[in-house]
């Protein structure tokens, strides 16, 4: 899995957020792509971009079974990442490959959720990924998941050594909290800095075969479901129905911005564009159906 949450580590003297009631629900967290080396290479250049709407970090994170450098675009309530293709069998590392992520809100919900998926006999994976630097290795999350070669739906809980780790009390550890708040007790009160507050949608094309794990993945979070969409209150994702995948399956995502900007198109590289009208931004995708 393609994940990066030792990001908010270098965040802490920049975010504050609200609180919100807590429960049980599940929150999207993350989406990560593998695009072109070109895309990659010109993420940050744009200033607007990086110094107005979008927090830029580029990072190399070691796991169990994974080594991997990516690029983050880090909102106040979501992540997008971006890897370059190598030579790998994972699912991240070759052009076109992508996950969705959303992530429990505590500790012993995932096990709930596990459950569920057993009796409703869904063919599902489990894994426990360990974090590792220079000083520690411990486990860091759990996931359950919908894999295939070519992409990922997952829902993801951090465990309790890591959040231990992070300097989280038993108190904290043991109440519900949504991704903000997570944010806010590693932040100490700083406000965000930028203007990308969260991914409210993604439009992807999908065969049959992953339309019916979207639509279990969305039963899994307790999502509307609809013909060709799956949403909670906060995001949606929508599929197009084809009957062979094309190699880049990500169309669209849609961010909502803090406040409204002056609209203007910012093009990264033949392959992405942004649109910024308002106070929503549109990654478009070149499509290479």
């Amino acid at each position: 899995m393609k994940h990066y949450i030792l990001i908010l580590l270098t965040l802490t003297h920049l975010f504050s957020f609200g609180q919100i009631k807590p429960n049980n629900k599940t929150d999207f967290n993350t989406i990560f792509i593998c695009i072109d080396s070109i895309t990659y290479k010109n993420l940050f250049q744009n200033k607007f971009l990086k110094d107005t709407l979008l927090f830029c970090k580029e990072s190399h994170q070691e796991t169990n079974d994974n080594s991997y450098t990516g690029k983050y675009f880090i909102g106040e309530s979501s992540t997008i990442e971006f890897f370059q293709p190598k030579k790998s069998d994972k699912v991240g590392d070759n052009f076109g490959d992508w996950g969705i992520e959303f992530k429990t809100r505590k500790i012993g919900i995932l096990d709930d959720i596990i459950g569920k998926s057993k009796l409703l006999k869904y063919p599902i994976d489990t894994s426990t990924t360990t974090f590792l630097d220079s000083l520690t290795i411990i486990p860091w999350y759990k996931t359950l998941s919908f894999k295939t070669s070519k992409n990922e739906l997952s829902i993801l809980e951090y465990q309790n050594e890591y959040l231990k780790y992070l300097g989280f009390t038993s108190d904290q550890m043991n109440k519900s909290m949504t991704y903000k708040e997570y944010n806010s007790i590693l932040s100490n009160g700083k406000k965000y800095p930028r203007q990308f507050s969260m991914v409210t949608y993604i439009k992807l094309y999908a065969d049959k075969k992953l339309i019916d794990d979207l639509q279990k993945f969305g039963i899994m979070n307790n999502c509307e479901k609809t013909k060709n969409k799956i949403a909670n209150s906060e995001t949606t994702i929508e599929f197009i129905e084809v009957q062979k995948l094309p190699k880049f399956q990500i169309k669209e995502i849609t961010i909502s911005l803090l406040t409204e900007q002056n609209n203007r198109i910012v093009k990264i590289s033949d392959n992405l564009f942004i649109k910024i009208k308002g106070k929503k931004a549109k990654l478009i995708f070149k499509d290479n159906k």
